[in-house]
């Protein structure tokens, strides 16, 4: 499973790179490519869009330049909070291990909620993994894989059966008894053909 995780992880930070900010002097590929899937297409929009473009000359740069603030500001303020979580985390859980267990004993429902992982798994479970197991297990598995696919199999084979039992009586092996069955049919038959 580590190598799992590595192999992921590894992943994720090359395709960390397909998507450099401008604000730190990259080229977003992958944002420039879903551009057009996140923006508002309306007549509206585009016209106000052709207006911006032509009609006022540095504002598509004014805009950039607001974005990259803002972009450079938000990745600083998420860096510095996931940094402090992992400090206070490593703080409490190795070095002061007691303040983790008297937590737990403040608050044993958020301790229990948090160590239940909010009861997604639970949830999961009961609205669909439940709900697809007893339809597969008996509409699809008892209803039709055994009731009509077995029933057509196992019935025509019981068709085969009883025709057989009832057809072997004819077959006795017997080259006299086929003899005299032939020639009773050609008697017969010529007799039709002559009374007639």
């Amino acid at each position: 499973m580590a190598l799992a995780l590595v192999v992921l992880a590894i992943g994720s930070v090359l395709a960390g790179y397909a998507g450099v900010p401008h604000a730190i002097g990259g080229n977003n590929a992958l944002g420039a490519w879903l551009a057009p899937s996140f923006a508002a297409r309306s007549a509206t929009t585009l016209a106000d869009q052709a207006v911006g473009e032509v009609g006022e000359p540095g504002a598509g740069e004014a805009g950039e330049a607001g974005g990259e603030g803002l972009e450079l500001s938000l990745m600083v303020v998420s860096s510095i909070v996931a940094l402090v979580g992992i400090g206070l985390a490593a703080f409490i859980w190795l070095k002061r291990r007691e303040i983790a267990d008297k937590a737990a004993a403040a608050f044993p429902g958020l301790y229990r909620l948090l160590l239940n992982k909010y009861y997604v798994d639970e949830v999961y479970d009961a609205t669909i993994v439940q709900p697809i197991r007893i339809v597969s297990q008996e509409g699809l598995w008892r209803g039709v894989d055994v009731q009509v696919i077995d029933g057509a199999v196992n019935g025509t084979a019981s068709i085969v059966d009883g025709s057989s039992s009832l057809l072997r009586r004819l077959q006795s092996g017997s080259v006299r008894a086929y003899a005299g069955s032939l020639f009773i049919g050609v008697v017969l038959i010529l007799g039709y053909y002559l009374w007639r």
